[in-house]
Formats: C-alpha cells, sequence, structure tokens
C-alpha cells in the first residue's frame, strides 16, 4: 500500500492547485485603481479568504494525524481520497457564491440562492467526510497513536450534535439570505483554527 510520506506528498499537490487555481479566478482591472479592482472582486476576495483559512486548517489537521499514524491502510487511502473530493470542491463553490452575489444591491439580499446553499452543503459534506476520514484514522493504527487522534479537538467539533444542527439553521438563514453563508464561514474557521490545537508537533517521516 501506499506510504504516509507520498500520500502526504499527494495531497501537499492537490492542495496546491486549489490554492492556484482560486487565485486565477480574480478578475484584473484594465486601470490601475484600487477601487476598480474591489469593486469587481470585493465579494470574491472574501471568498477566497474563507476558503484559504478553510483550506490550510483543514490541511493542517489532516497533517497531523498523517503524523500520528503508523501505517496507511486501504481503508484510510480511500477516506483520504473522499475527504479531499470535499474539500477540493468548497473553494470552487465559494467562488461561485462570490461571483454572483452583490453586497452594493439591497446588501445582496436578492443574490442567487443556489451557489450559497450547494456552499452551506458541501461544508457538511466535508464535515461527515473529515469525521469518516478521522474514524479510519482511528480504526487501523495502534492505540496509543489512535488516542492521539482520538483527542483532536476539530473530530469533537464536528461530531458534537450542536454543529449538525448549527448546519441546519444555518441552511435555512442561507435560503432567505444568501450572504449569510460567509458570516457562517467565517465564524466556523474562527472556531476551528482556535481549536486546531493538537497534542504533538506535526513530523512526517518522508
Amino acid at each position: 500500500m501506499v506510504s504516509k510520506g507520498r500520500l502526504a506528498g499527494f495531497i501537499d499537490a492537490i492542495i496546491a492547485v486549489i490554492m492556484t487555481i482560486m487565485l486565477l479566478e480574480f478578475e484584473l482591472p484594465k486601470t490601475g485603481g484600487i477601487l476598480d479592482f474591489l469593486k469587481d472582486n470585493l465579494v470574491y476576495l472574501i471568498a477566497y479568504l474563507l476558503s484559504f483559512i478553510y483550506v490550510t486548517t483543514s490541511w493542517f489537521n489532516q497533517q497531523y494525524m498523517l503524523s500520528q499514524a503508523e501505517k496507511i491502510t486501504r481503508r484510510i487511502y480511500h477516506s483520504c481520497m473522499i475527504w479531499v473530493l470535499s474539500l477540493s470542491m468548497l473553494p470552487v463553490l465559494s467562488a461561485w457564491a462570490g461571483r454572483t452575489m452583490d453586497f452594493f444591491h439591497d446588501f445582496g439580499i436578492h443574490s442567487p440562492k443556489a451557489p450559497a446553499l450547494l456552499f452551506i452543503v458541501m461544508i457538511y459534506i466535508w464535515g461527515f467526510a473529515y469525521s469518516y476520514m478521522t474514524d479510519c484514522f482511528i480504526a487501523d493504527n495502534p492505540k496509543e497513536k489512535a488516542e492521539l487522534i482520538a483527542q483532536m479537538e476539530v473530530y469533537h467539533y464536528l461530531r458534537n450534535p450542536f454543529w449538525k444542527i448549527g448546519m441546519v439553521i444555518s441552511f435555512i438563514i442561507t435560503f432567505f439570505y444568501p450572504p449569510f453563508v460567509f458570516i457562517y464561514t467565517a465564524g466556523e474557521m474562527i472556531i476551528a483554527t482556535i481549536r486546531s490545537q493538537n497534542k504533538k508537533k506535526l513530523n512526517l517521516n518522508r
């Protein structure tokens, strides 16, 4: 089976591609004015920053799991690929939501609902994918390593019933006010960043 060093490198490459594509989505104005740039890209800039934090925070926690794992089983590999798939979709839907919202017209209340709602749904799918991936790491590694992985605060946060309830409530609010998806995502990122306090430093054996 694939080594954890090669798996980590493969995931790093995917993350790098995701970040590059996100940058290429910016529309550069023909003038040199900052206001012109912000007019064309303000909402997308917000979406980009939120996606950047989402991707990098997720990567940090996943790399911690890899650093603790002693072996990579087929189940762990498949769970990582499912997680990467869900993670790669977040910037796409975030960009779509950012491109279709207009905060300057009635504070975005008439923005299309589909991009924002799909973004919320993908966050929900990502949460389940991340929890499943963590469960696989825990189940397929020795008890000592499994306990360290199980103590991850982000893992407990995603398994908390209040997170699931919060996602449902956020979906309903976003249905009536699409820009709320960015408010929710900002709060989610603050919590995730604070909770990314793992027991040991990263030390991947490549």
